[in-house]
This record gives structure tokens, C-alpha cells and sequence, in this order.
């Protein structure tokens, strides 16, 4: 798994580290790392689009030295829309275009978590939650992100400052306690579907059962 924290949250796995960190106890042999990114507000083109390079670098050097990985990627606000861009290019408005992932490396990709994405589009087949309102840097091309929609969850519910452009600070925070369990289970469920087996894919609009642990402390690769 590789992990992008939200918004001016100290380095490391952030809040969505707990979610990794609930799949690295169901899936025997998992890891996790973070991105080394700046994760800033006050310099939040630069620091995405270092986000965007730092996660695109690691997912470049997992392939090279384990051609037949499964790759999860998580992303928790500026986080999540750091895993949009990657995945898909960067075509949002104010931002420097990017590329979307090559298919070389996506291919090892196998599922897709983001929460409070800022660049969230509503009515796509990955939402989950009930914001039906636009981010505050929506994703114009939407197409390019088509064939990962099947893989992908984006939770976004409505008030949500960022992933829904509206007032609520406190909804844009609660993703992993309300989620959390929901989008570990995704992606345990993903992992075993590429495995040629199948435990189940959880529901989109399901509620979850728990909340996942706390992250304790940072995982290596």
C-alpha cells in the first residue's frame, strides 16, 4: 500500500494510515508506505503536485523490483487527490497537467482508496456517501479515471468542505471512523479477487461494523 496523509498532517500515513494498518493485520505478507510529500495549505499547488511526482516515484520503483505486486493506493484529502492525479493526470483547474499513470504500472494497481477527495466529481460509479456536490478543484476529465472505477472508492458526504465544497470541517475528518472498516475490507476483498479468489466485495452504501485500530507508528515499503 502506498499512503498519501491529508493536509498538515505531520509525515507519515496520517488518519488513513489506520485503514493500511487494518489490512496489514487481515493480509499476511502486506506493507505499507507513505509519501514524502509536504502536505501543505499554504503552498497547496506545489505541495500536491510534489505529492503527485513522490507517489508516481514509488510506484515506478515497487514495479521495478516486484514486477508481479499488488499495489493499493490511499489517500486522505490533498492525499486523495494526489491518488486521482496520479492515477488519472492532472487536468483540474489552476493545476500543472500531468499524465495519467502508464499502463506498464497501473496494471499492478488493484485498488483505490481516496476520502474527502478535493477533486471529487459526484455521480461517478466509485462514490460512496451522499454528497452530491462537486469539490473545490473538480476533476474535469473524468474519462481518464473510467477504467479504474471498478477498483477505485471515493468517499465524499455532504457538507464536506473539500470533497463536496461546502461548510463542514468536522465531516471532512470523520471518513476513517465512519469508513474505515469499509474501505479496508475493499481492499482485503480486491487483493483476494486478483488472487483468483473472492471473499465477498463489500457494498458501497454498506455500513461498516468497526473502526479500524489507530496507525501505530510508521511501516516500512
Amino acid at each position: 500500500m502506498i499512503v498519501a496523509r491529508a493536509s498538515t498532517e505531520a509525515p507519515g500515513e496520517g488518519i488513513i494510515g489506520a485503514v493500511a494498518t487494518h489490512v496489514q493485520q487481515s493480509v499476511p505478507g502486506s506493507d505499507a508506505e507513505a509519501v514524502d510529500y509536504p502536505a501543505t495549505l499554504t503552498d497547496y499547488l506545489n505541495s500536491e503536485a510534489s505529492g503527485v511526482a513522490a507517489m508516481t516515484k514509488l510506484i515506478q520503483s515497487y514495479v521495478a523490483r516486484c514486477p508481479n505486486s499488488k499495489i493499493a493506493l490511499l489517500g486522505y484529502s490533498q492525499g486523495a487527490q494526489v491518488v486521482g492525479d496520479v492515477l488519472c493526470g492532472t487536468g483540474e483547474k489552476f493545476f500543472n497537467r500531468t499524465s495519467a499513470l502508464s499502463g506498464s504500472l497501473s496494471k499492478n494497481i488493484v485498488a483505490v482508496v481516496q476520502m474527502g477527495d478535493p477533486s471529487h466529481v459526484p455521480g461517478l460509479p466509485q462514490d460512496v456517501g451522499n454528497s452530491t456536490k462537486a469539490g473545490i478543484f473538480p476533476r474535469n476529465n473524468t474519462a481518464s479515471c473510467a477504467s479504474m472505477a471498478s477498483m477505485t472508492q471515493s468517499y465524499c458526504n455532504a457538507n464536506d468542505t473539500f470533497c463536496d465544497s461546502g461548510s463542514s470541517i468536522p465531516v471532512h475528518l470523520s471518513y476513517v471512523k465512519v469508513y474505515g472498516t469499509q474501505a479496508a475490507k475493499f481492499i482485503v476483498d480486491k487483493v483476494g479477487t486478483s488472487n483468483g479468489t473472492s471473499t465477498g466485495t463489500t457494498n458501497g452504501n454498506a455500513t461498516p461494523t468497526g473502526t479500524p485500530k489507530a496507525n501505530e507508528g510508521g511501516a516500512t515499503r
